[in-house]
């Protein structure tokens, strides 16, 4: 529903508008770029919608039947005399990194059963550990289940209950607690209200198109949208620009009021769907700032990064067969992971440097 611009002009030429009518012709600008942004996020959450259903979940599905195959071909060598103990160690980091990709999509059982050998010596080197150097020796085996229990199924429910946060979100924003409507806002309605109450009305048509008309500015008084209730008047002529030039500055503070409610429901609102995007669409959840501008090249990102890993994963397995390339692959993947675990700290000490510096920094006192 389009909406009729509305600014305040000043009624005598060379005078300037009062501080509450600028704030008002302000708010109305920063309304209507928030109104485009939101059908802007609307429109890319449709398109980023289709396109994981379409492209990016097919393409899912086919990279975990894949790190499936792989994994059940890695737990198979465990038993093949070729692989040394070193070996055995990167298959068992392998095969968790890979059954903990394939449980995050769907629940497996035998993914699981495989998951649990793997963690049984680890769980025994562990032990010997503690017994060694904290000088205790018992670690009961139901402490030991709870520690290693997978945690797929809560994941699961997490995820099962993300799927329906873009049905959700707008209910999220209607149901929020939201100030008295202002005064004004009353006031406006309650004249609207009254010029198109349609009983009032014996033509059929007229009484169709104050019933049209009564619906929209009911919906605008529940949302709080003032500009759409002073569209309406300005629509069906009950003011005209001069008259909402002349307010007093006393009505122009509580519309200011009334716009600043609606522009936080509106920036609310693009929050959430940015919120809903990287809980429901993977390739969204490491993005940095989102643009909804961006949302078809972050699209083609992710589907390019997928055929990468789909090539890998081909690769490997057409030589899963070959020891000699196995475990030249097993030893680059645990190369790829430390490197990825020293990054990933060092970005931490930065970050913590980062806060410290600006905590311990001397603070310019307020005058």
């Amino acid at each position: 529903m389009s909406v009729p611009a509305i600014t305040l002009q000043p009624l005598v030429s060379g005078k300037p508008l009062s501080k509450q009518q600028k704030a008002f012709n302000t708010l109305v600008g920063k309304i209507h770029r928030a109104r485009n942004r939101l059908q802007q996020w609307h429109d890319a959450m449709q398109r980023a919608a289709q396109a994981q259903a379409a492209q990016i979940d097919p393409k899912m599905r086919n990279l975990n039947a894949m790190r499936k195959e792989l994994l059940l071909a890695l737990d198979v060598m465990q038993a093949d005399p070729w692989y040394n103990k070193t070996d055995h160690k990167r298959l068992r980091a392998m095969i968790e990194v890979l059954a903990h990709a394939c449980l995050s999509i769907q629940h497996d059982a035998d993914i699981e059963a495989i998951l649990n050998r793997q963690r049984a010596p680890a769980r025994e080197e562990r032990e010997s550990g503690m017994g060694d150097l904290f000088g205790f020796d018992e670690f009961s085996q139901a402490e030991a289940q709870d520690a290693d229990a997978p945690e797929v199924d809560g994941f699961d429910a997490e995820a099962d209950d993300s799927a329906g946060f873009h049905r959700r979100h707008q209910i999220d924003v209607e149901k929020r607690p939201r100030d008295a409507q202002t005064p004004s806002l009353r006031i406006i309605y309650r004249k609207l209200a009254s010029a198109l109450h349609p009983d009032r009305e014996s033509d059929p048509e007229e009484r169709a198109r104050k019933t049209a008309l009564l619906q929209r500015a009911n919906q605008s008084y529940k949302n709080g949208d003032l500009l759409a209730l002073l569209g309406l008047q300005l629509e069906i002529a009950m003011v005209d620009a001069a008259h909402l030039s002349s307010l007093a500055d006393a009505q122009v503070k509580d519309y200011v009021r009334a716009l600043k409610a609606q522009l936080a429901d509106l920036e609310d609102e693009i929050t959430l769907i940015e919120q809903d995007l990287r809980i429901n669409m993977p390739f969204a959840a490491s993005a940095g700032k989102l643009d909804p501008r961006a949302i078809d090249t972050l699209i083609e990102q992710e589907l390019d990064a997928l055929e990468m890993v789909e090539g890998e994963l081909k690769s490997v397995l057409s030589r899963k067969a070959e020891v000699r390339f196995m475990k030249s692959w097993l030893r680059e993947q645990e190369r790829s992971s430390q490197a990825l675990a020293e990054e990933s700290w060092d970005e931490a000490l930065a970050a913590l440097e980062d806060f410290l510096a600006q905590e311990l920094s001397p603070r310019r006192r307020r005058r």
